[in-house]
C-alpha cells in the first residue's frame, strides 16, 4: 500500500526530474517581473520575479521515502545583486531593487543554488526622474474560475414535447439548463492582427465551440505563452462569445494566448508579435 502511495507521489512529481544530477535538468525560465516599471530613484522597492524550474527527486523504495531536492536562489539586475526577502522554489522570488541602477531597461538574472541560471533581458525598466507613470489601467478581472462558470455537472434536461401518442421526446437542454462536461469542446479566437505593444490594452474575442456553444454564459481563464496577461479571467460570456480588453506584459517576441474553462476545454489564439512598451 505504501509503494502505491509512493507511485502516486512520483506521478505528481512529473514536473521535476527523477535524477540527482543538476546538469541533466533543464535551465529555469523567468516568466514575469512585477511591477515591470519603477521610477529610477525609488528606494527599497520590492519586485516579484516569477519563474518556472524543475528539481531533482530521489525515490528510496527501500525506506519508502521521496526526497524532493528543492533549494534556494539568488537574483541579479544587470551586474548588481538584489537582496532576496523571500524565495519560493515553486516559482516566486521577492527581491529589493539594488541601488545604483540607471534609467532604462535592465536584465534580470536568476541563479538556483545548483548553479542553473535564467536571464530575462530588459525585464525591469526604471523611468527617468519626473516621468509620470504611464502604465495603462488593467481591465477588471472576472474573478476566480469555478465549476459553475461552465455549469455544474448535474441538472435536468428540457422536458421535451408530447407526441400524438402521449410519449415525451427529449428536445435537448434549453439555454437555462446548467452546462455539462462535453457541452463545450473548445474555444477559438478571432485573429489578433498586427503587432501589439507590451503593457498596452487591446481587444480580443473568444468564441465557445461545441454542441451548446450558443448557451455558454460562463467565464474563461487566460494564460499567455510568455510573460503575463491581465485579467487572468474574462466573462461572463454572451451566447458563447467573450469580448474583453487585455494587457500583456512580456519582453519583445512572438506570443499567443490560451483560453480554458473549468471543465478543461481549451483553445489558442494565433501567434502574434509583441513589442516593448516605450
Amino acid at each position: 500500500m505504501m509503494r502505491a502511495g509512493l507511485a502516486a507521489v512520483g506521478m505528481a512529481a512529473l514536473a521535476w526530474a527523477c535524477t540527482g544530477d543538476p546538469a541533466a535538468l533543464p535551465p529555469p525560465t523567468i516568466v514575469g517581473v512585477e511591477p515591470a516599471t519603477l521610477p529610477v530613484n525609488a528606494k527599497d522597492e520590492d519586485v516579484t520575479v516569477r519563474f518556472d524550474a524543475r528539481y531533482s527527486v530521489a525515490v528510496d523504495y527501500g525506506a519508502e521515502k521521496v526526497d524532493a531536492r528543492m533549494g534556494s536562489g539568488r537574483i541579479w539586475m544587470d551586474e548588481k545583486e538584489a537582496t532576496v526577502s523571500r524565495f519560493d522554489p515553486a516559482g516566486v522570488a521577492i527581491v529589493t531593487v539594488p541601488r545604483g541602477l540607471g534609467a532604462g531597461a535592465h536584465a534580470v538574472r536568476l541563479q538556483l543554488d545548483d548553479g542553473r541560471e535564467a536571464v530575462a533581458e530588459g525585464a525591469l525598466t526604471l523611468r527617468p526622474p519626473g516621468q509620470e507613470v504611464t502604465d495603462p489601467p488593467l481591465p477588471e478581472d472576472g474573478g476566480i474560475l469555478i465549476l459553475t462558470d461552465a455549469g455544474p455537472i448535474y441538472g435536468d434536461f428540457d422536458g421535451g414535447v408530447d407526441t400524438d401518442g402521449g410519449q415525451q421526446v427529449d428536445a435537448g437542454p434549453g439555454p437555462d439548463v446548467p452546462m455539462r462536461e462535453g457541452d463545450i469542446t473548445g474555444f477559438s479566437f478571432d485573429e489578433i492582427e498586427g503587432t501589439r505593444v507590451s503593457r498596452t490594452s487591446f481587444a480580443i474575442t473568444v468564441r465557445a465551440q461545441g454542441p451548446r456553444a450558443g448557451h455558454f454564459q460562463g467565464s474563461v481563464e487566460l494564460v499567455a505563452s510568455r510573460g503575463t496577461v491581465s485579467p487572468t479571467k474574462i466573462g461572463p460570456c454572451d451566447v458563447g462569445v467573450c469580448n474583453a480588453n487585455v494587457v500583456l506584459d512580456a519582453p519583445a517576441g512572438n506570443v499567443r494566448i490560451t483560453a480554458a474553462d473549468s471543465f478543461g476545454a481549451t483553445g489558442e489564439s494565433n501567434t502574434f508579435r509583441l513589442e516593448p512598451y516605450k
